[in-house]
This record gives structure tokens, sequence and C-alpha cells, in this order.
């Protein structure tokens, strides 16, 4: 199970890492809208990196596994599915221990309704321009104190260049 575990988040993670020529900001502005207006069922819109970019992926682990959250290293900001809805988050505070361009305790916010989304990341072993998630979690508090708790596994990868 773990190997068919490995092979799948490989995959999808080679998917969502397809390059891209070099665009301006307003081509990639325009782009992430489509993307969001383009929501698959399975979770979030595939994600591209920039030659020299590295991105975080995690993946709900219930049935159906879903692509619940990408956040771009020195963006300051992710891309979460809360509701199944993408929501654009802010970081507000990272602390942990260091995992590549990232740490293993983030916490992100979400302006338009006040809720925010905790990040806990236990690193896996090296991947090739990468590194694993084996576990994690993904909590979301909402303004009013609500907790849901989603348990995640996934990769951080880089695109070389």
């Amino acid at each position: 199970m773990t190997r068919y575990a490995s092979i799948l988040v490989a995959a999808l993670v080679l998917t969502a890492c397809a390059g891209t020529p070099r665009t301006t900001t307003a081509e990639t502005a325009q782009a992430t809208a489509a993307a969001i207006d383009s929501v698959p069922a399975g979770g979030l819109p595939p994600q591209r990196l920039e030659p020299g970019q590295c991105g975080l992926f995690l993946w709900g682990m219930s049935a159906p596994r879903k692509f619940v959250f990408f956040s771009e290293a020195t963006s300051g900001t992710a891309l979460a599915l809360l509701d199944d809805m993408p929501q654009k988050l802010r970081m507000t505070s990272a602390a942990g221990d260091v995992f590549g361009q990232f740490l293993t305790d983030m916490e992100f916010q979400d302006a338009a309704t006040g809720r925010s989304v905790h990040i806990l990341i236990n690193p896996g072993e090296p991947l090739e321009g990468g590194q694993r998630v084996d576990t994690g979690n993904l909590l979301v508090r909402s303004a009013d104190g609500w907790e849901t708790i989603l348990p995640v596994t996934g990769v951080r990868a880089c695109m070389p260049g």
C-alpha cells in the first residue's frame, strides 16, 4: 500500500510541477484565475512551478484523496481547499524545523472569512529534487473557534533551474 501511495504522490507531483515558459505577472494572474475557475472534482487545480521555484504539495489522507494545499516557497501565500473551494491564504507565522525552503509548523490566514489554517509537517525521506511529507495535519480554525483537522501527506519539490 505504501509503495502504491508513493507512486501516486510522485506521479501527482510530476504533473503538478510541470514547467511552463516565462510569463508576465498579468499572464500569471489570468492563468491563476482560470485555474481556480476550473477546479477538478479531486481538489485544487494543478500548480506549476517556474525554474528555480519550490512548492509544498499536500493531499488529504481520507478517501477520496484530494489535493488540498499548495504553497510556493518564496510567495508567503498558499492555496487551500476549504469547503471544497480554493481559497487564497497569506502566511502569518512559521516555526519548527527547517524543511527545505519551508518550516514544519506554518500558520496561514484567510482574510475574507477570518479562518486560519495551521500546517504541521512530519518530514519523510528525501526524493530527487525534494522530500516526502510522511504525515502531517492541516488544522482549519473558523473565526468563531471551530476546528477541523485533516490528516495530510505530500511532498516538497523544486523545479530545477
